[in-house]
């Protein structure tokens, strides 16, 4: 199954910038931005940021800056939270009225056409019926819309509108939010609520269900990857407990033998010659004595014959 993507305009969504960005330094993050890029990839959900970007069509900048501020953004947002991670930066560096040729045209990537969402789906294999997008301006509605992906309009009261963010609408959205906190919490929510529709279209029951996660900080991969461990754990502490039953066994084995049954009966038979001899009050005690140091080196020689074994 193809997943689903959140794709996040760049300029007063994830960066506070009203204007033509060109300077890598003056990347500034909107409150929020890190986190909500770090929450849409916990869901399950491919971040993509697109982003028009006719300054260079006007001459003011070259894609080279660009790309240098994308990678400002990047550096930034994995600062802030290391889950922080963009799958794919899209722009559209055209505009129709461009003042280098080389740029002057309509292109289909340009909002509000949807062609730089379609153009990251095609390259991710993304799923744009269950994507989102994230913007500040009526343009990235629209080609949310038109791609087939659900809309959020974010307007945080701290920032300058843009002259984008200023047109008219012509598409509604269907979420309007002042935090990038609160479009996150809206994608988690319905996320949520989606999970049976997905399972109940399975073709199979037999069939395994491929979604991405969309537990708490990818809870469902987390939880296999520990009952993985438990069992291999157990597994482990089985065999050690084998190996300590036949190692003992063993143990037992080599411990017992018949020289050794020998010869402790031997001792015994010592010890009680002289104890009989005693008790008898045998007047030639030597012989008893001679018997009994004879039987005592014949255990020791078969104690030790036991041990050589």
């Amino acid at each position: 199954m193809k997943r689903p993507a959140v794709f996040f305009d760049r300029d007063n969504t994830l960066i506070a910038n009203d204007g033509y960005l060109a300077d890598p330094n003056g990347v500034v993050l909107i409150e929020g931005a890190a986190d909500a890029i770090a929450r849409a990839r916990q869901l399950g959900y491919a971040t993509v940021i697109f982003t028009n970007q006719s300054g260079v069509a006007r001459g003011m900048f070259t894609e080279e800056k660009v790309h240098a501020v994308n990678a400002r953004l990047d550096d930034m947002l994995l600062d802030q939270n290391p889950a922080a991670v963009i799958d794919r930066h899209e722009y559209c560096p055209y505009h129709p009225e461009a003042v280098v040729e080389a740029y002057r045209k309509d292109s289909d990537l340009r909002k509000p056409k949807p062609g730089m969402i379609l153009q990251a789906a095609q390259r991710l294999a993304l799923d744009l019926s269950r994507s989102w997008v994230i913007g500040d301006a009526p343009r990235d509605i629209e080609a949310g819309h038109a791609a087939g992906c659900r809309t959020i309009l974010f307007k945080d009261s701290n920032l300058l509108s843009s002259p984008a963010a200023s047109a008219p609408r012509n598409v509604v959205p269907d979420y309007e939010v002042d935090s990038l906190h609160a479009a996150m919490a809206i994608i988690e929510m319905q996320t949520r609520s989606e999970i049976p529709a997905i399972v109940d279209q399975q073709p199979s029951p037999a069939a395994p269900l491929a979604t991405e996660p969309v537990a708490d900080d990818v809870a469902a991969p987390a939880a296999v990857h520990d009952s993985s461990a438990i069992i291999e754990r157990i597994e482990a502490l089985a065999e050690q407990i084998l190996q300590e039953v036949r190692r003992g066994r063993e143990q037992t084995h080599v411990e017992f033998s018949i020289t050794k049954l020998i010869a402790g009966i031997v001792q015994v038979i010592a010890l009680a010659s002289l104890f009989g001899g005693w008790l008898m009050g045998y007047h030639d005690l030597a012989v008893v004595l001679q018997l009994a140091l004879f039987l005592q080196a014949l255990t020791i020689a078969l104690l030790i014959m036991g041990r050589q074994r």
